[in-house]
């Protein structure tokens, strides 16, 4: 559970460098390129992206990095939360 939430808390992390980075490429003079989804799959895989059939997958390719990961953050953050136990719940005891 911590590993996860740590993970999400850096998916989180990384998603808001380049959400900033790309207001920062969007500020400055000339074309905007941000960072797309396929670069980054790029660095990480080694390879890159080639979809044998067009898919949800390749569309997901193109959007900014940074809408793709920080969804995955917030996924882990919430699956992997400090779950409290109800007051109403008792104990189960082995006799």
């Amino acid at each position: 559970m911590l590993v996860g939430r740590l993970t999400g808390w850096l998916f989180l992390g990384i998603s808001l460098l380049m959400a900033s980075g790309d207001a920062v490429l969007a500020l400055g003079p000339g074309e905007h390129i941000g960072i797309v989804t396929r670069d980054v799959w790029l660095l990480l895989a080694g390879r890159a992206w080639e979809p044998a059939t067009p898919s949800f997958a390749s569309l997901l390719m193109t959007w900014p990095a940074w809408t793709v990961i920080a969804p995955l953050g917030l996924l882990l953050l919430w699956s992997c939360r400090h779950r409290r136990r109800r007051a109403g719940r008792s104990r189960r005891y082995i006799d």
